[in-house]
């Protein structure tokens, strides 16, 4: 079964200043996507080519010029108010800027209860708690509870961000570019993260990257999108080991700035590392 579906899905944005033309620009131009339970969908393409409007559409926070996005067969732009609260609880997500999506005077608890305060109305007793497990699920500590945000480093905040979006047991979540401000290792460390609670959680989820690399470890499908399309769609990824086999341009170009592991002669001939 199908958790979220987009069909034909179309967005455009306009431009210019107030005094100066405007012109649309056609971001998503027939947007099919199609996400099962407990099933990680890789989204990969380069910089501008609508990969994170995708994912602000199928989080409902900006509606589609044509087409529809659905959630458990009902579409997300019609439900109402009640079921609206109830999808906006099932659906997370966790952003590339993990400074800049949290409020540098909270404290990591805080941070970790914001879904709660929002949609369950508990005690800050309780809070703390369920705070304090959610660490130690993301690999922290009881001990970070009380650290503000400029205590952790890169990685231990997006995983505060982590635990922020697992507070409410949500059905899916979208990482929009979650690990690309991270080194390498951190970036490895996350994605461990990540596979684990899949198998634990039977997660579902919507993975946003422009690094092939990161999409290989982590996704259970591939869905590659150029110019506001999806191109191609690979059921398989542990089949793309080798860039030449695929023949879509857009994966081509991306699997090119992938580095080898090792120098090899003849860059498209390379195996993409998986760190």
């Amino acid at each position: 079964m199908n958790l979220i579906e987009m069909r034909k899905v179309r967005k455009s944005y306009r431009q210019g200043g107030f005094l100066g033309s405007h012109r649309s620009v056609d971001v998503l131009k027939g947007v099919d996507l199609e996400i099962a339970q407990g099933h990680c969908m890789g989204l990969l393409g380069a910089s501008g080519c609508g990969k994170s409007t995708t994912g602000r559409l199928v989080l409902g926070l900006e509606k589609p010029d044509g087409g529809g996005v659905f959630y458990r067969g009902r579409n997300i732009f019609t439900l109402d108010s009640e079921d609206k609260r109830r999808f906006r609880r099932n659906c997370q997500v966790v952003f590339q800027n993990s400074h800049g999506s949290v409020n540098p005077r909270f404290k990591a608890w805080s941070i970790v209860c914001e879904p709660l305060t929002y949609f369950e109305k508990s005690k800050k007793t309780e809070q703390r708690e369920r705070a304090a497990m959610l660490l130690k699920t993301v690999g922290l500590s009881e001990r970070d509870l009380d650290k503000l945000p400029h205590q952790f480093s890169g990685g231990e905040l997006q995983r505060v961000c982590i635990a922020r979006a697992l507070a409410l047991d949500p059905d899916f979540i979208v990482f929009d570019e979650a690990v690309s401000s991270l080194d390498m290792y951190n970036q490895s460390l996350v994605l461990e993260l990540l596979s684990s609670l899949k198998k634990e959680t039977g997660m579902t989820s919507l993975f946003i990257s422009h690094d092939l690399r990161v999409l290989l470890k982590i996704s259970d499908s591939l869905a590659i999108m150029d110019g506001g399309r999806i191109s191609s769609l690979v059921k398989d990824p542990s089949d793309l080991g080798f860039p030449g086999g695929m023949f879509d341009p857009a994966f081509q170009e991306l699997a090119r700035s992938v580095l080898p592991a090792e120098p090899v002669p003849g860059l498209d001939s390379m195996r993409v590392s998986y760190f």
